[in-house]
C-alpha cells in the first residue's frame, strides 16, 4: 500500500506513454463484478491514469479494498463518492456528511486523487488536467437546479429509492441542499489556472439530455421499443442538477466523464464530450448486449489524442 501524507494539490505526473480510462457503477459489494475486477490486467495499465466515477461500496472496508487493489493496477486513480457511498446503513457515521470526509481521509491515505492533477507530459503544451467534481442530485422541491422531467404514475415519494432510506443529512445552517454543499467544494478548483486541456468527472449527470437514449444509440444496442421496467420511479428526480453543467463550462473542460444511471454513452454537446462507462449490474451486462460486452475501462484520453 502506497501512503501519502497531505500532499499539495493540485499536482503534476509524468509517465512515458500515459493514458487516461475510466469506469464509473463497479458495484463490488457483487461477486461477479468483483471477479471483472480482479481480472483487470495487472500489467497494461501500469503508466496509466484511472478516473472511478463512483458507487463502488458503500462498505468502507469494500472501498479500501477496491481502491487498493486499482492503485495496484494503475499508476494513478482519481475518484469521487456515488451516492452508494454516502449510505449510512448501520448508522455507524452520525451522517452522510461525515461519511464522506472519512472517504476522503482514506482516498488522501491510499494515495487516490480526489483534487486536481496534470497526467501525461508536463512541459507547457503537453498533458492534460483531471478535475474531479464532487457532486450530488437536486430534487425538484429543492428549488432550480434539478434534471427533473415530469413522468405519469410516477410516485413522488421516490419510496424504492435506496437513498431514501440510508441517507442522512446534516441540517445546514445557510439552509443549503446536498447538492449546493458538493458543488461548494468544487469551487476552489474553478479559478485555477491550468496549463493545458481539463477533463472534468463527476458521479451524477450534468444535463437533461444525457438521461435519454438517441435514436442512434437504440438502433446499436438492437432495441426498437423501450420498456420502462419502473412506471412509478422517475429517475430525473435523482440524477443529478444543472449546477455540474455550470461548473463544467466554467473550467472550460473538453471532456465530462460521469456515471450514476447505468448507460454507456460517448456524445459531444455544445462543443464537450460526455463520456459514461459503467461496469452496472451484472443482469443489465446480460440484458444489454452492447454492454455485455465491457472489455475494461474506457480509453479517454492519450498523449497522443483520443
Amino acid at each position: 500500500m502506497r501512503i501519502f501524507s497531505n500532499p499539495t494539490y493540485p499536482i503534476s505526473i509524468s509517465s512515458p506513454a500515459p493514458r487516461l480510462f475510466a469506469i464509473s457503477d463497479v458495484h463490488a459489494d457483487i461477486k461477479a463484478n468483483r471477479a471483472w475486477l480482479h481480472a483487470l490486467s495487472a500489467e497494461a495499465y501500469r503508466h496509466d491514469t484511472l478516473i472511478l466515477a463512483g458507487d463502488v461500496s458503500d462498505n468502507l472496508a469494500v472501498l479500501r479494498d477496491m481502491l487498493t487493489h486499482l492503485c495496484g493496477i494503475f499508476a494513478h486513480v482519481c475518484f469521487v463518492p456515488g451516492n452508494h457511498e454516502l449510505w449510512v446503513r448501520k448508522r455507524e457515521y452520525a451522517d452522510s456528511i461525515a461519511k464522506f470526509h472519512q472517504i476522503q481521509h482514506l482516498c488522501d491515505v491510499l494515495g487516490v486523487h480526489t483534487r486536481p492533477i496534470k497526467v501525461g507530459p508536463t512541459h507547457a503544451d503537453g498533458g492534460v488536467w483531471v478535475v474531479p467534481l464532487f457532486s450530488w442530485y437536486m430534487r425538484p422541491e429543492e428549488g432550480p437546479g434539478s434534471l427533473f422531467k415530469a413522468k405519469p404514475d410516477e410516485d413522488p415519494t421516490l419510496s424504492m429509492w435506496s437513498d431514501t432510506h440510508f441517507t442522512r443529512w446534516p441540517r445546514q445552517a445557510d439552509g443549503r441542499t446536498p447538492a449546493a454543499y458538493f458543488l461548494d467544494l468544487n469551487k476552489v478548483h474553478l479559478t485555477k489556472t491550468y496549463d493545458a486541456p481539463i477533463i472534468s468527472f463527476s458521479h451524477f449527470l450534468p444535463r437533461m439530455e444525457l438521461m435519454y437514449s438517441t435514436p442512434e444509440e437504440l438502433q446499436a444496442a438492437g432495441v426498437t421499443v423501450q420498456h420502462d421496467p419502473h412506471p412509478t420511479f422517475n429517475f430525473s428526480r435523482v440524477a443529478g442538477c444543472t449546477g455540474i453543467e455550470d461548473q463544467i463550462r466554467r473550467l472550460g473542460a473538453m471532456t465530462h466523464v460521469y456515471g450514476h444511471q447505468h448507460r454507456n454513452r460517448d456524445r459531444v454537446i455544445d462543443g464537450v464530450r460526455y463520456v459514461s462507462h459503467c461496469l452496472g449490474y451484472p443482469r443489465e451486462r446480460q440484458k444489454h448486449s452492447s454492454r455485455g460486452q465491457i472489455d475494461g475501462p474506457f480509453l479517454v484520453w492519450t498523449a497522443h489524442g483520443v
